[in-house]
């Protein structure tokens, strides 16, 4: 009897084992464990989290694919939970689209995170805008307006062009002039993008014209209206639509369209200015300090930096502001300087000694320049979203052995876009293991103009067309995200570009 009951023992015993191990093993993996066979022990996993575009990717770990079921949606974004700590290959994919991919390090109760993958498209759609003898384009930033100018002979002629209606219209010709060959000038949208102010060159001689868009006026030349001379920098008045303000030699003047007889000299001997959306910004000589004040001057002027850049030999100082706090220096001697006042601490030195150009982040936290063949960037604020960044760190993001040109952040600011060797690139911020560089399209000619638009999602570029000319064409990047978007057809000549 004893030796029958035995086995019995033995099963039920069994049966009482494996279920507390099972129910160990499943209450384990609910709260983030898993079983080692290596060690013999319980781990504490850690998982991935991704944010991509496009929305439906296929995800790899070592080559094996998540099933649709591991990926959970939190956040519009995906959670990979259960890893085991290690090293893994990640790979995003879509059919159509290129691959991104990055060895990645998964450590226990920590999700490894990347909110800003982008998958560049093997092809993308091009629309193609009738615009041949385009020279430069100017994007409206409150309207999807462009203005772009045209030399015909020795007509300098201006348009205004609007993507969404396709409508153009000349607003400016004149004789024997010709755009601006300073690189640092713009054509300059007015608050309301009812105006534009338009740079032009004479006989070596700078004017500039002031053209409504919808042609009720004739343009304007600035230096008949004023009687000055030796103009530069003319910006309008981030508040007043008909307000611009102007320098004559090293003096800066302000300027109402509206009344035009009480023009007014705001401050003198300075090298630039720049204007932030609540006050007036300027570089005076010969000390190299920045100071404040309001539009009109009429307020006490408030000292910035207590210092100046180290080389003043050059005192051909640029300023571009983000806010009191925030602002970058940079001369003819392409000597770049950061002054920043931080959450940590102030900090104003050189970042380089062959920057040819700077941008803020929209929210001011990163700060991107770069050279002939080298693009960086500066981190204004702390990071703490992976991956982390210091504050007044400076990281090199790419070096090409050509030239570069066209450096621009994307809308999510994790990424830079540039023209190099008739290739419009895509190259992510993010450092860990490798940095993911996409060729966006291919271009026939490598003197092609660049601009990402925020405001239609669409990437402009030029293009030259079968006789030689440059003409406007663009492309949806990264691509609509709008439900509605691919309802809606365009009404432009479509093609498959790369």
């Amino acid at each position: 009897m004893e030796q029958s009951e035995l086995p019995r023992k033995i099963f039920f015993w069994t049966l009482v084992v494996l279920f507390w191990f099972t129910a160990t093993a499943i209450i384990g993996y609910a709260f983030g464990y898993s079983f080692s066979f290596e060690r013999g022990v319980f781990v504490y996993t850690g998982s991935i989290t991704l944010n991509t575009t496009p929305k439906e990717v296929n995800v790899f770990v070592d080559g094996v694919l998540m099933p649709a079921k591991a990926l959970n949606v939190i956040n519009n974004s995906y959670h990979i939970g259960g890893i085991k700590p290690g090293s893994y290959l990640l790979e995003v994919k879509s059919p159509g689209y290129q691959t991104w991919s990055k060895r990645i390090s998964v450590h226990s109760g920590i999700s490894t995170e990347f909110w800003n993958v982008i998958l560049a498209q093997n092809s993308y759609a091009r629309e193609d805008y009738e615009s041949p003898g385009i020279q430069k384009f100017f994007i409206s930033p409150r309207k999807n307006l462009a203005a772009f100018s045209q030399q015909v002979e020795n007509d300098f002629l201006v348009k205004i062009f609007n993507p969404g209606t396709l409508e153009m219209d000349q607003v400016f010709i004149a004789n024997d002039y010709k755009f601006t060959d300073d690189s640092r000038e713009n054509i300059e949208w007015s608050p309301q993008a009812h105006r534009i102010i338009i740079p032009s060159i004479k006989d070596g001689e700078k004017n500039y014209f002031i053209a409504l868009i919808d042609n009720s006026e004739n343009p304007l030349g600035l230096k008949e209206l004023t009687g000055h001379g030796n103009l530069s920098r003319v910006r309008w008045d981030p508040k007043n639509k008909d307000v611009l303000f102007y320098m004559s030699d090293d003096n800066l003047w302000r300027l109402d369209l509206n009344n035009i007889e009480n023009k007014k000299q705001v401050v003198e001997h300075i090298a630039s200015y720049d204007l932030s959306p609540k006050a007036l910004f300027y570089f005076q000589l010969p000390e190299g300090i920045v100071y404040k004040t309001n539009f009109d001057g009429s307020d006490a002027r408030e000292q910035i930096t207590t210092s100046s850049p180290e080389d003043m030999n050059d005192s051909s100082y640029q300023i571009i502001v983000y806010d009191d706090d925030r602002m970058v220096m940079m001369n003819k001697n392409r000597n770049l300087y950061i002054y920043n006042k931080g959450e940590i601490d102030t900090y104003f030195h050189k970042l380089s000694v062959n920057a040819i150009g700077s941008q803020f982040s929209d929210d001011g936290k990163k700060l991107l320049f770069w050279s002939e063949r080298e693009v960086s960037a500066y981190f204004v604020r702390k990071w703490e979203v992976q991956p982390t960044r210091a504050e007044n760190e400076t990281m090199p993001i790419t070096n090409m052995s050509d030239k570069i040109e066209n450096v621009q952040w994307t809308r999510d600011y994790e990424h830079v876009l540039f023209t190099n060797n008739n290739k419009v690139k895509l190259i992510e911020i993010d450092k860990r293991d490798n940095r993911n560089m996409m060729d966006i399209l291919t271009l026939n000619d490598n003197s092609s103009l660049l601009v990402d638009n925020f405001t239609d999602n669409k990437l402009y570029y030029t293009e030259k067309n079968e006789q030689g000319q440059n003409s406007l064409h663009a492309i949806y990047f990264p691509e609509r995200t709008n439900f509605f978007g691919d309802f809606f057809q365009s009404t432009t000549t479509v093609e498959e570009q790369k």
